[in-house]
């Protein structure tokens, strides 16, 4: 009798804290935000992902009613500022933007700087950013749409060469992917960032590039660069005559680059949702998607369920081609 007294009175206290925390948790939700909140940008400032994080602050913090601090805290692929994220209170009160560099770090980086998947919460995606192949048409001006470019490819004999941002980004990593597809092999000649990617191509040095559409739009209008496929679902509206690689049947046309916002995996459920349908809001307004469109970011809102998902998808895709490719990095 004794031992089933102490057995309730344990179970009680058990049942006790966790509807304590039920409670608390609730409580949160409901005086959520009452304060200023912390936005973490993974990334240097000036940067895409730097300037679209705070359009979205901003809108954010007139939509929640309060003031939205931005915080830089970039490098090693924006795991530092993820980890901060991660470190945080799991109030609502810190969240971070997740872009590719931060999602592939994990397999990118020789040493995991986390686990996307079980160590923060998803609020929502809040934007794509499309991506181009952009050829220089005076070095192969036969090249254009992707079947020629794998003709070329195929009839090579000194093979042809292409550039992105960076190794692991996401042209990177989808580039190798639409090989694969084409049965072609080209080699990646890897710039610190988009500009001196632009100059080589644009020199005749690299002839090929597959870029975030921001960092090309001027020289495709210019006609010093000949696009021949997007990534996206559809035409982009900039370049309506531009087919997508769905188009013109490549697989690889799933891999697309997003950015959307993360807390601290224990913050509560009502919380996440009070800025998911923040988020939902401003991604929505006209004048918001003008803003975000003018540095290359198209807003694409999605919820927490379906971010997380997307994660665990794009990670699978990313490791195996990170693995395939030994892209890697050694201690």
């Amino acid at each position: 009798m004794k031992l089933l007294t102490k057995f309730t009175v344990v179970s009680a206290f058990v049942l006790s804290q966790g509807l304590t925390l039920q409670a608390a948790n609730a409580q949160q939700a409901n005086d959520f935000p009452n304060k200023s909140l912390n936005y973490i940008v993974p990334f240097p400032p000036g940067g895409p992902s730097d300037v679209a994080g705070r359009v979205l602050a901003d809108a954010l913090g007139k939509k929640l009613n309060q003031t939205i601090v931005v915080e830089n805290k970039s490098g090693a692929s924006g795991s530092i500022g993820i980890n901060q994220l991660i470190r945080s209170k799991p109030d609502g009160y810190t969240v971070a933007s997740l872009a590719a560099p931060s999602l592939t770090a994990p397999f990118i980086l020789s040493q995991p700087p986390y686990d996307l998947e079980k160590d923060v919460k998803s609020v929502g995606i809040a934007y794509i950013t499309p991506l181009v192949i952009v050829v220089n048409a005076k070095k192969y001006p036969d090249i254009t749409d992707m079947k020629s470019l794998a003709q070329a490819a195929k009839n090579s004999k000194e093979g042809i060469n292409y550039t992105s941002a960076a190794i692991g980004s996401t042209a990177n990593l989808a580039m190798e992917l639409i090989k694969k597809d084409l049965g072609i092999n080209m080699t990646h000649i890897p710039f610190r960032g988009s500009a001196p990617a632009v100059t080589a191509v644009l020199a005749g040095d690299v002839p090929i590039m597959y870029s975030d559409l921001v960092a090309v739009l001027a020289q495709i209008k210019a006609g010093n660069l000949r696009p021949i496929a997007v990534n996206t679902e559809q035409r982009l509206e900039e370049l309506p005559e531009v087919p997508t690689l769905k188009e013109q049947d490549i697989q690889a046309s799933k891999a697309v680059s997003w950015s959307g916002l993360l807390v601290p995996k224990d913050t509560a459920d009502g919380t996440v949702k009070i800025l998911s349908d923040a988020l939902e809001s401003v991604v929505n307004d006209p004048a918001i998607q003008t803003r975000l469109k003018a540095v290359g970011a198209y807003p694409f809102y999605t919820d927490s369920k379906t971010m997380q998902e997307t994660i665990a998808r794009d990670s699978a895709i990313w490791s195996e081609v990170i693995e395939e490719n030994n892209l890697r990095q050694q201690n």
